[in-house]
């Protein structure tokens, strides 16, 4: 899971949330209208926020490669929309760096991101299914780092092929090492990458071409939406480029098909967390003619929890691939902004995996002491229905908790200490 907060050095966590009695309420059907704009021929991301409305727009093609920035985390992605094609190199180990041969290699299938999680980049697809293994290296128990195990050959978009070897992350540190040259061993670069640097944000990419890092994405927490090119399993038959809207980290979607779009009700067992493109490119289809014009499914409604855990009720209504132009419209339907603001504490958000949660999940975060902080679960109507304390020791820490005796439904959560409280939202299939 993505991110990591951190108060005046006290905690960094992974996961939780917390209900102030009283601070949910409805509000009228109020609906504003957006328009978003990918540039002509869609060259650019837009980062959407629903409750600002503010837009955060970067050219597409300067990335080949990004690297997660979350501390625990071991995500290598792809620009697979721009043109970048990855292979793992299957004819030997790392010890044949210097020996690398592409004869046929370019007949295999190419790597892709995954479309339904931001955790499984083009680089982690490859794994063996151990738990240790995570595609480009595994997890070394001793050093407690993840070493490269894997050479892989990376397509540029104008057709220049390089081998390329996640050689090491250092999670303690937050560090990539990783190097790539041409495939006869020339213009070999090494990288050292610092992701600490970039705490605030998701993934930091990086140019192959220009051997600079690209550091391309608004602070996370500012942004919902993110309308982009990715790959996508088309029809189940082929990978294929598709414009189309992901969600960020903690935003949870759900989607009403061939529905009333006026009367439609909010069901917040519906939510989907676990699935970055349950908008994707489901809104809309071709209708023909060229250049290709596209109808809006005019019956599709979206139901969409935000960083707050607000809920915003959206419905597309234009889209025009040429001019990369998207409208629709928005309402607040329930405000939970108040969540994150609470007399008296200094407060922030979380994150908790796995999320949605059948049985059991993991609260994990590191302290720069010991101390004890007071774990506890909540209804949406303010009751608690789990509390304990929590004993935590200077460095990483893991807490399990059973929520089998819990029904379906949200719960907040929160972590507290002093006036310290970490908080967000979790959802119980």
């Amino acid at each position: 899971m993505k991110n990591f907060t951190n108060f005046n050095s006290f905690l960094t966590v992974l996961a939780i949330i917390l209900l102030i009695p009283g601070s949910i309420f409805s509000q009228a059907t109020t609906y504003s209208r957006d328009t978003i704009s990918m540039e002509s021929g869609r060259t650019h991301d837009l980062y959407y926020s629903l409750k600002t409305g503010e837009k955060y727009q970067q050219i597409r093609s300067d990335w080949d490669i990004q690297f997660s920035t979350a501390q625990m985390d071991v995500t290598v992605r792809t620009n697979g929309a721009q043109g970048v094609n990855l292979y793992v190199y299957p004819w030997a180990d790392t010890s044949s760096w210097n020996a690398v041969d592409t004869a046929g290699l370019f007949m295999f299938p190419v790597l892709h991101n995954s479309d339904k999680s931001w955790e499984m980049g083009a680089f982690n697809v490859s794994t063996t299914g151990s738990e240790l293994d995570y595609g480009w290296g595994v997890y070394n128990i001793l050093t407690h780092k993840i070493t490269g195990d894997s050479i892989f050959i990376i397509k540029l978009p104008g057709g220049t092929a390089k081998k390329i070897w996640i050689q090491e992350k250092n999670p303690m540190l937050n560090i990539y090492k990783f190097k790539f040259a041409n495939i006869d061993g020339s213009d070999e670069t090494s990288v050292t990458l610092d992701l600490s640097e970039y705490s605030t944000k998701a993934f930091v990419g990086y140019s192959l071409t220009s051997k600079q890092v690209v550091d391309r994405e608004p602070v996370t927490d500012s942004w919902d939406l993110l309308f982009t090119k990715y790959m996508t399993f088309y029809n189940n038959q082929m990978w294929y480029p598709v414009t189309g809207i992901l969600t960020n980290y903690d935003i949870e979607v759900a989607s009403h098909s061939l529905c009333d779009t006026a009367t439609v009700a909010y069901n917040p067992n519906s939510l989907d967390s676990a699935n970055i493109s349950v908008i994707g490119n489901y809104w809309f289809k071709l209708a023909g003619g060229m250049p290709p014009t596209y109808e809006i499914f005019d019956s599709l409604v979206y139901f969409i929890s935000d960083h707050e855990s607000s809920i915003w009720k959206v419905v597309f209504e234009y889209y025009n691939s040429a001019e990369g132009k998207i409208g629709f419209r928005k309402a607040l339907v329930e405000d939970h902004a108040s969540i994150t603001e609470v007399n008296g504490y200094k407060t922030g958000k979380l994150a908790i995996s796995p999320n949605p949660v059948q049985s059991t999940t993991q609260v994990v975060f590191n302290a720069d002491d010991a101390g004890i902080a007071t774990l506890s679960v909540n209804t949406i109507d303010g009751k608690t229905v789990f509390q304990q304390p929590v004993f935590y020791q200077n460095g990483l820490n893991s807490v399990g908790i059973d929520l089998n005796h819990l029904s379906s439904g949200i719960y907040l959560v929160a972590l507290q200490s002093g006036n310290y409280l970490l908080q967000n939202k979790l959802l119980k299939n």
